[in-house]
């Protein structure tokens, strides 16, 4: 009769622990759905940042190149600006420079039409004076 009641207690305590050991593993299977799950909703979170850095980054690269070609442009045009801009100085040095040989031109010819004119004038003078002395 003792080893019978050992026995029956020996069952109890195991079908405790048996108790005990499935109530562990449901609560282990619970706790690994749950963490499946939120590594799930991890990994989706993840799946949904990378594919958003990839499409800024597409962004991203579009603008840069726009940026790039847009600055490459401009300096191009201001390349071809600045070259305009100097060659119009140069031509307008080189037409002040002939304007201003147009105008010293200009005067030397009237200086020498008013040295003609007046050596005419003395000319004539002259000749008055000598049929003024002809005549006294």
């Amino acid at each position: 009769q003792v080893s019978q009641n050992e026995l029956h207690w020996f069952h109890q305590d195991s079908e405790a622990q048996m108790k005990k050991w499935q109530q562990e593993k449901k609560e282990n299977r619970e706790n690994l759905k749950a963490l499946r799950s939120t590594a799930k909703k991890h990994s989706d979170t993840t799946e949904r940042y990378l594919k958003t850095i990839d499409d800024k980054e597409k962004q991203y690269n579009v603008c840069l190149n726009t940026f790039l070609e847009t600055s490459n442009k401009f300096a191009n045009e201001k390349g071809k600006l600045e070259e305009l801009i100097k060659k119009s100085q140069d031509d307008s040095q080189e037409c002040e420079k002939r304007a201003v040989k147009a105008e010293v031109s200009v005067l030397q010819t009237w200086k020498e039409t008013e040295t003609w004119k007046l050596k005419g004038s003395i000319f004539k003078a002259e000749g008055n004076l000598r049929l003024l002395k002809a005549l006294s």
